[in-house]
């Protein structure tokens, strides 16, 4: 039996915080979350799963059709995200004209926040709930032997138009438990990450979930784990053996803490690896020997949560760190050699006016980062900031419930926060946040100086030609992030 795993186009992205013209050609992830389920069925089962990402060739709907065409679509499994709704639910009907028979069961961040609407989809037949890597092996399995999904741990299931909820799966607290994923059953040499030293480049996990309660994040929070770090290295050298010799790990947080990381470091110095990478991480906790200790064992870029340069957006925030701790964090890294990115939201709930919105961008310049992503606070479903806006009566309650029963209904969710300033001062202030920062003489001559390959010289060509696009946009434009 062969088992199909899809990453839906993106076509229909609901494009908020970020507009798409900053993106694409910028970045373009592996789909980890399906790699860990390929990786889990085959080498634990006889099956074979084949991945197919329509992204990586930015696919429009015909030719991901015909392309689809080349797949059997049997069982299929899909990953969802609850921006690209509209992409998902293309992609379950396409699957269904090719083949309505088919079994088709979601996975991934989506079913794990919003279970009882993805169920509800049109053309689901399950969804799983939790980590799939166990419980898509037991669908594969009684999917082969004509047995019922009923009673499989962690998924729930419809059976002749009535849903069934199974038992919740308890989680495997040891991320060991799961294989992870072989770089060699996808593209990996067609992916890329923005501001990378080397040609060949991935991304990897090292944790699952999210210890902290951030009032803006849509993450699963639930079990925080975190993988052994024998078992990272041994993925690490995975990717070495394929010529992969810079990874940026993306994790909600790298950092459990810095003890963490320093043992992390002195495994690498142990094995003897040689290897550049990155990792994401707050100011609330890093310590300067973290920093430069990573340093020294190829650590050659730090993403930072800022979100705010002032006090009252980082206690709104619930950052735990006040504008000293920010600029005493950069500062390390600058003179540690380590190139700090800094992620700032603008126009939040605590920017009153478009004067204070620009002065807090005068003081994130003082940070002095080597890259800075800006991004429009959007306020996500199912966290404490969209509850404190509907309350508001800034948007419709109910206006992400309606979308996420019908993503092609084209119902408006939020894209910003309108409280204070309008959809035409918000992306006014985005376009002058990337004019103030990337304008600086200062930040061209050190990403010039870093350049470590070709590829990152198409990659920053590529980010400058974004922020053009992005000047072009208007608050109307249908990717745009307001």
């Amino acid at each position: 039996m062969e088992i199909t795993l899809i990453n839906p186009p993106e076509r229909m992205r609901i494009w908020a915080g970020i507009p798409k013209a900053m993106a694409y050609g910028v970045y373009c992830f592996p789909p980890l979350g399906l790699m860990y389920i390929q990786s889990s069925m085959e080498k634990r089962t006889p099956y074979r799963a084949e991945i197919f990402d329509p992204v990586v060739d930015n696919l429009d709907y015909p030719d991901f059709e015909a392309q689809l065409r080349k797949y059997p679509l049997d069982l299929v499994g899909i990953s969802a995200y609850t921006h690209c709704l509209p992409d998902v639910q293309m992609t379950i009907n396409t699957v269904r004209k090719l083949n309505p028979n088919a079994r088709i069961v979601l996975g991934g961040p989506h079913t794990n926040m919003f279970p009882e609407f993805a169920i509800g989809l049109k053309g689901v037949d399950a969804i799983i709930t939790g980590d799939g890597e166990d419980a898509f092996v037991e669908m594969a399995e009684a999917f082969d032997q004509g047995t019922s999904w009923e009673g499989i741990e962690g998924t729930w299931v419809k059976e002749d138009g009535q849903v069934i909820r199974n038992p919740d799966r308890v989680s495997s607290r040891s991320l060991d438990a799961y294989p992870w994923p072989d770089r060699r059953r996808i593209r990996y040499r067609d992916y890329y990450v923005p501001g990378t030293k080397r040609s060949l480049n991935t991304t990897a996990i090292t944790s699952k979930g999210c210890p902290h309660s951030c009032p803006f994040c849509l993450t699963y929070k639930k079990q925080y784990r975190v993988r052994a770090i024998d078992s990272i290295l041994d993925e690490v050298e995975h990717c070495l053996s394929l010529g992969i010799d810079e990874i940026l790990f993306v994790d909600d947080l790298f950092t459990p803490n810095s003890q963490w990381v320093l043992k992390f470091c002195d495994a690498i110095e142990r094995r003897g690896l040689k290897f550049f990478w990155g990792y994401k991480t707050t100011v609330a906790g890093t310590t300067r020997e973290q920093i430069r200790r990573s340093a020294e064992m190829g650590c050659t870029k730090i993403h930072f949560g800022v979100e705010s340069a002032n006090n009252e957006g980082l206690d709104v925030w619930g950052k735990h760190c006040d504008m000293d701790d920010v600029h005493r964090v950069f500062r390390w890294a600058r003179e540690e050699g380590v190139r700090s990115i800094a992620y700032i939201m603008l126009a939040g709930p605590h920017e009153r006016s478009m004067a204070q919105a620009l002065e807090n961008l005068e003081e994130m310049l003082k940070l002095d980062a080597d890259y800075a992503v800006f991004a429009v606070f959007s306020p996500y479903p199912g966290t404490e900031s969209f509850e404190e806006g509907a309350r508001k009566g800034l948007y419709p309650a109910d206006c992400w419930d309606r979308l996420m029963r019908d993503p092609l209904s084209g119902v408006e969710v939020p894209a910003a926060w309108e409280e204070f300033l309008t959809k035409e001062e918000i992306l006014q202030l985005l376009k002058i946040a990337h004019r103030r920062f990337y304008m600086q003489p200062r930040v061209a001559a050190r990403a010039l100086m870093h350049l470590g390959s070709t590829a990152e010289l198409k990659r920053l060509a590529s980010g400058a030609l974004s922020i053009a696009k992005l000047e072009l946009l208007s608050a109307r434009s249908r990717t745009a992030p307001v």
